[in-house]
């Protein structure tokens, strides 16, 4: 669980936040960055990439951290 927690756990939110990003510039296969600006629904993945991935790396040290005092 520690490995999961300290290599995969951010992997996984870097990943994820990588393809929130992408699906968020790119519209029909072609790189479009002026619909993050405009506040369509390109704004909404950008703002849920980096919610989810935060999230991510938060809940991983909040959990890391139990499991060390539940250690001890």
């Amino acid at each position: 669980m520690k490995t999961y927690l300290s290599v995969a756990n951010p992997v996984v939110a870097a990943l994820v936040l990588a393809l929130c990003l992408w699906a968020a510039t790119h519209d029909d296969g072609k790189f479009k960055p002026e619909g993050v600006l405009a506040g369509s629904i390109s704004t909404y993945f950008v703002a849920k990439g980096l919610f989810c991935s935060a999230t991510l790396v938060l809940v991983g040290k909040i959990v890391a951290l139990m499991m060390e005092r539940g250690e001890r």
